[in-house]
C-alpha cells in the first residue's frame, strides 16, 4: 500500500508485482502532483523491473532489481526514506537531494557519501560483495592467527607446568630425603645416648653390688662376735678386737663412693629432636630463599611503570614533578579539594589501576623508619579516618616507627619477622588469583602474601609516614631500575 501525500489524497494499492492495481486515469502515464513544485513522474515499465525517476533538478535515478520486497514510505520529496530488505540489509535515509548519505547496515559497516548527484545511478543487487569477501577472508586469517597464538600460549603453559612439577618433585624429594636422614640421625643419637647411659648404670650397679658384697662379708665376720659378746664387752676392755674391726670397717666404708650424691638423669635426650628440627628448618629456609629468588625473577617480567596521582595526595604530602617520589612535609599545603583526595590519612594512590592480569613494581624505602605500601580499591573511602585493612579495601605492608614490620590484616595486624631490613620493597599483584605479595627486592626474600577475592579496580598505594623530627624525611621512590638477585 503506497499512501501518497498530495492534496487529492489518492492512494495506489497493489497486491503483487504481477497484478498491479492502479486506480488512476492512465496506468501507462501516471502523473502525481506533489505538495511541492518538484513534480514526480512514475512510469511503470513492467512488474519485474520498477523504475522510479525523481524529476528534480539533479536528475537522480534509483533503479532496483527486486520489486517483490519494496517499501516506499515518504511524505515529501525533501524527506524521503527508502527501506528495503535484501541480503545486504541496506537502509538509505536522506533529508534532501543536496546532501545524501547512504549507510549500509551490514557486517562491513560501509558508509557511502554521494558527493555528486548529477546523473548518479545506484544499483543495489550485489553491492560491495567483493570487498565483503576480502574482509571476511581477512577476519578468518586474523582468527586463525589468534588460534595459533592461543595454542602456542597453551603449549608454553604446559611446558611451564611440567617444569614446575619437576622442580617441586626435586625440592620435595630433597626435603623428604633430608627429613628422613635427619630422623635417622636423631634416632641414632638417641640410641647411642641410651647405650651410654645403660653402660654407666651397669657400671654403677656392678660397683654397688661389689660394695654390698663387701659389706655383707664384713657383717659375716662380725656376726659371731656380735652374737657371742654382749654390748658391754664390745664397748669395754675385753672388746679391743671388736673395736679394731669396727674401726677398720668404718675406715673402709669412708673410702667408698658416697652413693647419696649419685643420681641418674631420666631424660638424657631432651632437646635432641628440637635441635634436629631446627637444623631442618634452617635447611628449609635456605631452600625457601632460593625458591623466592627464582620466583621473583619470574615475577619481574610483569613490571609496570607506576606514577603517582597528585590529585589523590593528602595535603601534607608532596609529590615530585616526575610523579615518582612522595614525602611528608609536616605542613598543610594549599591544594584543591576533590572527592578523590585523602583528607585525614596521609596516603596517595598511583595513577594506574588494574582489573585483571599480573603487575609488579618496586619502591625504594631506604633507611626510612615508617612507611606503608600496597594496593587499594578504587572505591575506598578517602574522607575521614579509617583503618587500613582488607575489610576496608586495603592490602598493605607497613614499617612501624618502633621498627616492627606488620601486614595490615584484620581484625588485628600480623607481625612479620625479617632477618634483614629491606631498602627496596617489591609489590606483586595477581588480580585473577587474588594475591598481593611483598618481597625484599635486594635478596628476593618473600615477606608476606595477602589472599582475597577482588572485584573492584585496584590502585597502588603509598604512604611515606610522618617526619618524626626529621628522622623520616626521606621520600618513598618508585624505582625505575631493579636489583640483581
Amino acid at each position: 500500500m503506497i499512501p501518497w501525500c498530495n492534496p487529492l489524497g489518492v492512494t495506489i494499492p497493489w497486491c503483487n508485482p504481477l497484478d498491479v492495481m492502479i486506480p488512476w486515469c492512465n496506468p501507462l502515464d501516471v502523473m502525481i502532483p506533489w505538495c511541492n513544485p518538484l513534480d514526480v513522474m512514475i512510469p511503470w515499465c513492467n512488474t519485474l523491473d520498477v523504475m522510479i525517476p525523481l524529476c528534480n533538478p539533479l536528475g537522480v535515478m534509483i533503479p532496483w532489481c527486486n520489486p517483490l520486497d519494496v517499501m516506499i514510505p515518504w511524505c515529501n520529496p525533501l524527506d524521503v526514506m527508502i527501506p528495503w530488505c535484501n541480503p545486504l540489509d541496506v537502509m538509505i535515509p536522506w533529508c534532501n537531494p543536496l546532501d545524501v548519505m547512504i549507510p549500509l547496515c551490514n557486517p562491513l559497516d560501509v558508509m557511502i557519501p554521494l558527493c555528486n548527484l548529477l546523473d548518479v545511478m545506484i544499483p543495489w543487487c550485489n553491492l560491495f560483495l567483493q570487498p565483503q569477501v576480502v574482509d571476511i577472508d581477512q577476519m578468518i586469517q586474523e582468527r586463525l592467527k589468534k588460534v595459533d597464538r592461543l595454542r602456542h600460549s597453551l603449549q608454553l603453559l604446559k611446558n611451564s607446568c611440567v617444569r614446575e612439577v619437576r622442580e617441586s618433585q626435586k625440592v620435595f624429594s630433597a626435603l623428604v630425603d633430608s627429613m628422613e636422614k635427619s630422623h635417622k640421625a636423631v634416632v641414632t643419637a638417641i640410641e647411642e645416648r641410651q647405650g651410654e647411659e645403660e653402660r654407666v648404670v651397669e657400671k654403677l650397679v656392678k660397683e654397688l653390688e661389689q660394695e654390698i658384697q663387701q659389706l655383707r662379708n664384713g657383717d659375716t665376720d662380725l656376726g659371731p662376735c656380735h652374737s657371742q659378746q654382749s654390748h658391754d664387752e664390745l664397748c669395754g676392755g675385753g672388746g679391743q678386737k671388736s673395736v679394731a674391726v669396727s674401726t677398720t670397717s668404718t675406715t673402709g666404708y669412708s673410702e667408698r663412693r658416697d652413693w647419696s650424691k649419685v643420681s641418674m638423669e631420666t631424660d638424657p635426650c631432651m632437646g635432641v629432636t628440637r635441635r634436629a628440627v631446627s637444623d631442618l628448618m634452617d635447611m628449609v629456609k635456605g631452600e625457601l630463599r632460593r625458591l623466592s629468588r627464582a620466583e621473583l625473577k619470574k615475577i619481574q617480567k610483569y613490571t609496570v611503570d607506576i606514577s603517582l596521582s597528585p590529585k589523590t595526595a593528602h595535603a601534607f604530602l608532596s609529590v615530585s614533578d616526575d610523579r615518582k617520589q612522595v614525602r611528608h612535609t609536616d605542613k598543610h599545603q594549599e591544594v584543591p579539594d576533590n572527592p578523590k583526595r585523602f583528607d585525614r590519612v596521609a596516603n596517595v594512590l598511583g595513577r594506574e589501576s588494574f582489573s585483571s592480569g599480573r603487575f609488579y613494581w618496586e619502591v625504594e624505602v631506604g633507611e626510612k623508619i615508617e612507611w606503608n605500601l600496597g594496593v587499594a580499591r578504587q572505591s575506598i573511602n578517602r574522607k575521614g579516618k579509617f583503618t587500613v585493612s582488607p575489610a576496608n579495601g586495603f592490602w598493605t605492608l607497613s614499617l612501624k616507627s618502633g621498627g616492627q614490620y606488620v601486614a595490615n590484616t584484620s581484625p588485628i595486624v600480623t607481625p612479620v619477622g625479617l632477618e634483614q631490613k629491606p631498602r627496596k620493597v617489591g609489590v606483586f599483584l595477581d588480580y585473577v588469583e587474588g594475591r598481593v605479595s611483598f618481597y625484599c627486592a635486594e635478596t628476593g626474600v618473600h615477606i608476606h602474601t595477602f589472599t582475597d577475592s577482588f572485584t573492584d579496580r585496584l590502585h597502588p598505594l603509598f604512604s611515606p609516614g610522618r617526619q618524626h623530627g626529621g628522622r623520616n624525611i626521606a621520600p618513598l621512590i618508585i624505582s625505575t631500575s631493579f636489583c640483581s638477585i
